[in-house]
């Protein structure tokens, strides 16, 4: 295809700065890190998440979130610019000129409250919005014991379940399953399933486009209720969270080694496939050549470079940049590690 997109073509060339809303939990110390960049004299310990390549706000604290590209436009107005630059003319066919991801960084620098996210079929029923919150967790540091929690261990009654939201104390997180959790794992966690990020870990979360949590935890974090149960009443908001079990086999399935991978390959199991894709590119015996397609790029580690038909660029760890579709296929050389955060294959 001819490309015809300038703003395209100067995505395809150009890093992401920071995209850092604030948030209600503590955290963001090793984003900035990562992306080599100092804190302002504004930071204020609560910018915990690096929201990239983003066309979703906030569902509450401000509504900010979407990504602004070079030169003040908005990602969402670029899409729709040139869909087809972007995302190529399959994806539009079936997705339009809807991104079907949004891309993370997020430092927990407190443990997260207990959560849960909505299906595509609640978001659909109740909150007119086409995307649930499937998401996964691709684990880039960890300190030493660092743990997640995912789904129930036990089944529980929606009577059961509304006595622990009530009580908001730890009985809570105690009903979750716990998963120790180092740099090169990756977790994927189906909407529904509760979960909650403990302190210590930087990880890269794809993600449904939305920002619909439902916050079973949230007397310790001082939010609203309306905020809590996404303006639901919170009967019908607790019908979006699985009541379990979680069982250790299935647990299993959700988990995989990222880092692992040499060459190219997926970072997440093949479930996460119809909601987003992670793929892993890592030159190990050569130069690596991969499809073209819209990705948000994320370098992971080391140096190289990073070519398509717009021309090659320098590359290094923390680096964060669009790639449209329209730069065609990507050569990645080098000691380097990059993973493509990618929408569902069209």
């Amino acid at each position: 295809m001819t490309d015809t997109s300038t703003g395209a073509a100067q995505a395809a060339t150009a890093s992401l700065a920071p995209n850092t809303p604030r948030r209600f939990y503590r955290g963001g110390e090793r984003v900035l890190d990562f992306r080599g960049v100092e804190a302002t004299s504004d930071f204020d310990g609560y910018r915990p998440e690096d929201w990239i390549g983003s066309t979703a706000r906030l569902f509450a604290e401000g509504g900010g979130g979407v990504t602004t590209l070079e030169g003040g436009v908005e990602l969402p107005d670029a899409f729709a610019a040139d869909a087809e630059g972007w995302f190529g003319t399959a994806h539009v066919s079936r997705f339009g000129g809807d991104p079907n991801l949004l891309t993370k960084l997020l430092d927990s620098g407190e443990r997260l409250p207990v959560h849960s996210h909505p299906s595509r079929e609640f978001a659909m029923s109740h909150l007119d919005c086409d995307h649930g919150k499937t998401e996964a967790w691709i684990v880039l540091v960890a300190e030493p014991g660092a743990t997640v929690w995912v789904g129930f261990h036990d089944e529980l009654a929606p009577e059961a379940l509304a006595e622990l939201v009530d009580a908001q104390d730890d009985r809570l997180l105690a009903a979750l399953n716990p998963i120790p959790v180092s740099a090169g794992d990756a977790v994927l966690v189906p909407a529904g399933q509760p979960h909650a990020i403990g302190q210590g870990v930087l990880i890269l979360e794809l993600q449904e486009p939305t920002d619909f949590s439902v916050m079973l935890e949230h007397e310790r974090f001082a939010l609203e209720l309306d905020h809590a149960f996404l303006g639901l009443d919170r009967s019908l908001a607790l019908q979006s969270v699985d009541h379990g079990p979680l069982t250790p086999d299935r647990i299993t399935t959700l988990r995989r080694r990222w880092a692992d991978v040499e060459g190219s390959g997926s970072a997440l199991p093949t479930e996460a496939d119809a909601y987003f894709r992670a793929q892993v590119v890592r030159p190990v015996t050569g130069d690596v050549t991969v499809d073209a397609a819209y990705a948000a790029v994320v370098v992971v580690d080391g140096s190289g470079t990073l070519s398509t038909r717009h021309g090659t660029r320098r590359i290094a760890a923390g680096d964060v940049l669009l790639v449209p579709h329209c730069a065609g296929d990507v050569t990645v050389s080098g000691e380097v590690t990059l993973i493509r955060c990618m929408p569902p294959t069209p």
